[in-house]
């Protein structure tokens, strides 16, 4: 009887494969033609066929020289790697070419329209973004979190759906989502491409080749992505560490965590042991099999940056780009992934009460769980810690303050600026705290190695950054939230995963609404133009 269960459930699961393989192949193909939807129906009718929304007026003709093969023209303007550039020049080239004389061959098009038409219009290149990066973002990010949990997941339907929604809520993640996959902004395939290079990068089976490639393509496309290089190469050096010595895998906290590490690389350099040459020979050797795709682009990353581009990370306008230490921008993104858990945390709490206890009940339960885990002490001096960095370093670029078409300048002028009371600025200062308290706990779920990686890289990619931009923590946020949904197989976090897309969809819904019926005319300049509220 027991065995004929076990067959019964196997078919069961079995049949249950293509279905689910179906399902989560299909928002590709449905994330795809909504965008462009938008885009062809809502977005594009709002401008001329030459009319740019802000910085566009930079990247569709650089986009367009490329597509002309002009790759040595360049605009001093552009700060960035010419990833988004090549990828759009590669593929709306000879794709349209393609497309368009399949259309001449059935007689739909004549010769005359193929000559005059333009591969690189203004609506391509924008379908470049809309298209490709939301799906291959929902792609790379479903198959991310099927290698991250392989071991941890049980194979069950609702699992493999909650997998799916959560994708899907990634890949129309409000920041980059609204508006900007609808416009050639180079932000939804910066993002898109991180996860595509670490989605190959945890698959062990895939070629050496494509991770380099994918990781090369990553860096083109925004240069602070070279630090979830350094990110993945962190963790795979942990966890060689871990296999060389066991002792370091049993640590209980990141500070004894890193102690192990060093008192055994200690031990092993300097204590005479017959084995410890080959202890540490393998160890070098794990480590490059592992982390040698990860450092051939680093590294020619590093030759680029010192010998080509005289030590700086950006290209073209560095003036306005220059990087100042700028710590709170840790406090900021700490506000940033608290707001856009929320529904994720209220769903969860919500779903996983017990149905006795009172809200006040369950609050006092989480206040002495937080208390047991952490002192009063440590919760005293971070707070202290980040009110001497609101008092020394609460500073405002100059584009923050001048620029009225985005959100966060009027979040500073209510909050922030010189004739606000000035303690309006200490009122967060518990919740940057407890903040950082919490995603530090949720990283624990993942290991040590993950969690010490990304507090060392998150600041590295943060606290240079001059201009508070949300667009700058989307990566950062979506890299936390991978490495901290472990437990996603059941049904109370399939509900939540569902409030959680319903909620990004409705902020979606608002900022598109805004940007498309609420113009406004710009403050920028004296032309009398209308201009248009986003992130």
């Amino acid at each position: 009887m027991a065995r004929r269960n076990l067959k019964k459930r196997q078919m069961r699961d079995d049949g249950a494969k293509p279905c689910t393989g179906l399902m989560a192949t299909l928002p590709v193909f449905l994330l795809s033609a909504v965008s462009y939807s938008i885009l062809r129906y809502f977005v594009q009718p709002l401008f001329r066929s030459d009319e740019y929304y802000i910085d566009e007026e930079f990247h569709v003709p650089q986009a367009r020289r490329y597509c002309q093969a002009a790759f040595h023209q360049w605009d001093p303007k552009i700060t960035t790697l010419p990833g988004l550039y090549l990828l759009s020049a590669i593929v709306l080239v000879p794709g349209v070419q393609i497309y368009n004389s399949v259309l001449s061959m059935i007689g739909i098009l004549d010769n005359n329209f193929l000559h005059n038409y333009d591969a690189c219009s203004l609506i391509a290149l924008r379908a470049v973004n809309a298209i490709g990066a939301p799906s291959c973002l929902y792609y790379a990010y479903h198959r991310c979190q099927q290698l991250l949990l392989q071991n941890e997941r049980k194979k069950s339907l609702i699992g493999e759906w909650s997998y799916i929604i959560l994708s899907v809520s990634v890949a129309t993640f409000p920041v980059i989502y609204a508006p900007y996959s609808m416009l050639y902004y180079t932000d939804a395939w910066a993002t898109a491409s991180v996860f595509l290079w670490y989605s190959s990068h945890l698959n062990s089976k895939k070629s050496s080749w494509l991770k380099i490639g994918l990781g090369g393509f990553c860096v083109l496309c925004r240069q602070t992505n070279i630090a979830w290089l350094v990110f993945a190469t962190i963790i795979d050096v942990c966890h060689c560490t871990e296999q060389c010595f066991p002792a370091v895998k049993n640590s209980g906290c990141t500070f004894s965590y890193i102690r192990a590490c060093i008192t055994e690389l200690y031990k092993c350099c300097t204590v005479k042991q017959s084995n410890r040459f080959n202890i540490l020979f393998n160890l070098m050797k794990k480590c490059w099999l592992s982390t040698y795709s990860n450092l051939i682009v680093i590294g020619s990353f590093a030759l680029f940056v010192v010998f080509i581009n005289k030590g700086d990370l950006v290209v073209g306008d560095r003036s306005a780009h220059i990087p100042r230490f700028h710590p709170m921008q840790l406090c900021y993104f700490v506000i940033f992934a608290l707001t856009f858990s929320l529904p994720w945390i209220l769903s969860q709490y919500y779903f996983n009460r017990q149905i006795t206890n009172s809200f006040v009940k369950q609050s006092t339960i989480i206040f002495f769980e937080l208390q047991k885990n952490i002192s009063i002490v440590v919760l005293i001096s971070l707070a202290t810690l980040i009110s001497g960095l609101v008092y020394f370093n609460t500073i405002a670029h100059p584009y923050l303050l001048a620029d009225n078409r985005h959100y966060t300048f009027y979040a500073w002028r209510l909050l922030f600026s010189p004739g606000k009371p000035v303690f309006l600025r200490y009122l967060p200062v518990p919740l940057y705290a407890c903040g950082l308290y919490y995603l530090d706990t949720m990283l624990i779920r993942s290991s040590i190695a993950y969690k010490l990686a990304f507090w060392i890289v998150t600041p590295l990619v943060l606290c240079p950054q001059y201009l508070l931009e949300p667009r700058y923590f989307v990566v950062p946020y979506l890299m936390y939230k991978l490495h901290s949904n472990r437990n996603i197989t059941n049904s109370n976090t399939f509900k939540a995963a569902i409030f959680e897309f319903i909620t990004y969809q409705m902020c979606n819904f608002v900022i598109m609404w805004v940007f498309l019926y609420h113009p406004f005319t710009s403050t920028m300049d004296k032309t009398g133009r209308l201009d248009r509220f986003t992130w």
